[in-house]
């Protein structure tokens, strides 16, 4: 029996028969529970209120570091909105009123140390106290503080619970004022290289600059008025296009190079701090391998930029040829920032960066490193294009080729300045914190009473640990006291085959044919359903009997009161329909019932004929081809030791000359252990079990009895089978089957 149908029939058994006793402990480990979750969850009164922020940020998907946007990836945000730096940061610029709350009121209720204590002090050990600043601190993120997310567009909203509205109010305010800070902090640190660079940059694109328009003039004093060629004029309008796009490439990958030079030597320039240890975090210059994957992808990413160059020339940006391109060049970005996060290092040591800082630094790094892979297979997919256009002004003069040079460089040379120029203007607005990603949508409004959640999760844990308890205790006790329910439980149990299952009749004793004098076959009921039952058996019994050459059956079970001696009777009843000489012993030496059944005195039987006092011959008649063997009345002590001699199965025998087939009653097996040795004087046993009451174990342990003495047992009965089970059996096929002879 597989779990699903275990579980099935405990859950039956428990709904059939335990279901009182689930109710009564449902309803008393609630009144257990449930006033003590009620009393354990008891705190001071709560309020709650909500601010909303917009974290204006950058789609984390693409690799690309803008080196000038203050915006960061929204998890990254989120998880400085989470960080025990900033948490500290907000306790510091708490008021004393919000502080002695969050000392003194506890919502975030720590259970375990609670346990662990509790244990502590039973076996004597130290207990274990938190700092008032820990303390205030696990309580801010713990119990006081839940951050809520909208989608994916950046909006947050900040709760807040205090025992004083006035208090809820002012964390959520300090959340708010210590994000806006860090934010600015970081910023600021971010443009000051930028602009530094920037700077520089500028300061040497205007001498470059000046450079090529002093050779411009100089060119058109000595030469004159040159024109390009119109057919000329296209390629070289691209090249030079080109050349300024590869200028500004390149100008990003310097400043890229700038600003992950800065944050090694961040790490470098810690003061205080040991030796880092070997290998070194970060080392002095850029490594001059690059790993396989990622020299793989950077190469297949320079390719794609190359076919995209391409395209723009042939297409507008919206044909889905370029659509499509951009579209793969962005999942190789993608897949070239999982490469570089693979082979960088990006934790730093303990000390090297500040608490504060470390999710930042670290995503940081992985986006620097990720744009200069990109920006180098853009800048390899430019060089190729200028390269290609430059072959193909070939066909100009020298005079032509170095005008046409001179004007590209003073063009792209005052493109380059034009955008530096805008670069460094935002920059320093950016490093004077004017440029703010976190934006208040609502402040903090008037505090609302709010629930206790402890007390409601206590109270839900209290119900749902009686019901947990109202179906385990039945259910174990149905598993230890299992009966069995079905034909298949019989197998399971067993391995017998079951050679019938018999239904229960309410209110009378079952009595086989009994059906024809009452009913028709048109409406089939119980007494129909009885006999067809016990006319199924008796066809298991003669088929097995005639394979096998059986004469003496005895009809056993395991306790009394299940039904063997009616199967008995009725199984002889059946045996006589089908014209066979029936003989019925009633073997059961302790409590002997046939007599009962067949309405018959008490008459010396058996037990006289084991002390040769009778002949065998001599025993009553019940009718044409059917008679039955009584107990008799002189069954003594040692009637118990003839028993175990060969006069048993002698007897047996003298039986089975006078009929075709002798039934026999037995007692209990497992109250009367003489019963075996009737089982092993006959030819085979059938073994009764009844539906419902009798236990697994049971079952088990007569099996075993059975198989020790060497006992042929060629199936198994189940009896007072409700009703119910076989009724549907019945209507379905027996009524069907009645109509269609009846037509």
């Amino acid at each position: 029996m597989d779990t699903f149908q275990l579980v099935k029939r405990l859950a039956t058994a428990v709904v059939r028969r335990r279901k009182r006793l689930a109710l009564s402990i449902f309803v008393g480990v609630c009144l257990v529970l449930v006033p003590v979750g009620y009393l354990v969850s008891k705190e001071p009164p709560r309020f709650q209120t909500s601010a909303t922020l917009l974290l204006e940020a950058r789609d984390s998907r693409m690799p690309l570091f803008q080196e000038l946007s203050p915006l960061r990836p929204l998890p990254v945000q989120l998880e400085i909105l989470r960080s025990r730096s900033l948490a500290e940061s907000v306790v510091e610029n708490l008021p004393n009123a919000a502080l002695k709350d969050l000392l003194e009121v506890r919502y975030g209720q720590p259970y375990s140390s609670k346990i662990e204590n509790a244990f502590r002090r039973v076996t004597g050990a130290e207990l274990r106290i938190e700092s008032p600043q820990r303390r205030i601190l696990g309580e801010l993120q713990g119990g006081r503080v839940s951050f809520l997310t909208k989608g994916d567009h950046g909006i947050v909203e900040i709760w807040a619970e205090a025992s004083q509205p006035q208090v809820a109010v002012d964390i959520v305010n300090g959340y708010i004022e210590a994000l806006l800070a860090r934010t600015r902090s970081f910023n600021i640190e971010d443009a000051r290289v930028s602009r530094e660079f920037l700077e520089q940059q500028l300061a040497d694109i205007k001498k470059t600059l000046q450079g090529s328009e002093d050779e411009l003039r100089s060119f058109n004093t000595s030469h004159g008025g040159v024109r390009i060629p119109d057919q000329s004029q296209t390629a070289v309008s691209h090249l030079s296009e080109a050349e300024t796009a590869l200028a500004e490439v390149a100008a990003n990958r310097k400043m890229l190079d700038i600003r992950l030079r800065a944050l090694r030597e961040k790490i470098e320039t810690q003061k205080g701090l040991p030796p880092p240890p070997a290998p070194a975090l970060f080392p002095a210059a850029r490594p001059a391998a690059v790993p396989d994957n990622v020299q793989r992808l950077r190469a297949q990413l320079a390719q794609l930029e190359t076919t995209l160059l391409d395209l723009r020339t042939k297409y507008t940006d919206e044909h889905p040829r370029i659509v499509l391109v951009r579209d793969r060049i962005g999942e190789v970005q993608r897949h070239l920032g999982e490469a570089v996060k693979e082979t960088t290092m990006v934790a730093p040591a303990p000390g090297a960066v500040p608490q504060r800082e470390r999710v930042n630094f670290a995503e940081q790094v992985l986006l620097l490193e990720t744009a200069t892979h990109t920006l180098a297979a853009q800048e390899e997919a430019l060089q190729r294009q200028v390269a290609m256009l430059r072959r193909s002004l070939t066909g100009l003069s020298q005079s032509e080729l170095q005008y046409s040079r001179i004007v590209r460089d003073v063009d792209s040379n005052r493109s380059l300045q034009k955008l530096l120029a805008d670069r460094l203007v935002a920059s320093r607005i950016r490093e004077q914190g004017e440029m703010k990603n976190v934006k208040v949508i609502d402040p903090a409004g008037f505090p609302v009473p709010a629930a206790n959640p402890n007390r409601v999760l206590l109270l839900l844990a209290a119900l749902l640990l009686a019901a947990l308890s109202a179906l385990a205790i039945p259910g174990a006790l149905e598993w230890l006291h299992r009966t069995v329910e079905s034909e298949d439980d019989v197998e399971a149990i067993t391995g017998f085959p079951v050679l019938g299952a018999i239904p229960r009749l309410r209110g009378r004793r079952p009595m086989y044919g009994s059906a024809f004098a009452t009913l028709s076959r048109e409406r089939p009921g119980q007494d129909f359903m009885y006999t067809e039952a016990i006319r199924g058996l008796r066809v298991a019994v003669q088929l097995a009997a005639r394979a096998e050459g059986l004469r003496t059956i005895l009809v056993a079970s395991a306790l009394e009161n299940e039904g063997k001696s009616t199967v008995v009777f009725n199984l002889g009843l059946a045996f006589r329909e089908a014209g066979k000489r029936v003989g019925l012993a009633d073997t059961d030496f302790e409590r002997p019932t046939l007599h009962l059944a067949s309405k018959t005195q008490p008459t010396e039987g058996l037990a006289e004929a084991m002390h040769a006092q009778l002949d065998p011959h001599t025993l009553a008649s019940l009718g044409d081809g059917i008679w039955l063997a009584p107990r008799g009345q002189a069954f003594r002590a040692q009637t118990r030791g003839i028993m175990a001699s060969n006069r048993l199965k002698e007897l047996m025998g003298e039986l089975a000359e006078h009929a075709d087939i002798v039934i026999c009653d037995s007692s209990p097996l497992l109250l009367v252990p003489e019963a075996l040795f009737l089982a092993c004087a006959v030819d085979a046993v059938i073994l009764v079990v009844k539906s419902g009451s009798t236990k697994a174990h049971e079952l088990t342990r007569v099996k075993a009895m059975l198989e020790g003495v060497g006992a042929r047992v060629i199936g198994a009965v189940l009896n007072e089978v409700p009703p119910s089970t076989v009724d549907g059996y019945y209507k379905r096929y027996y009524k069907a089957y009645v109509k269609r002879s009846a037509s």
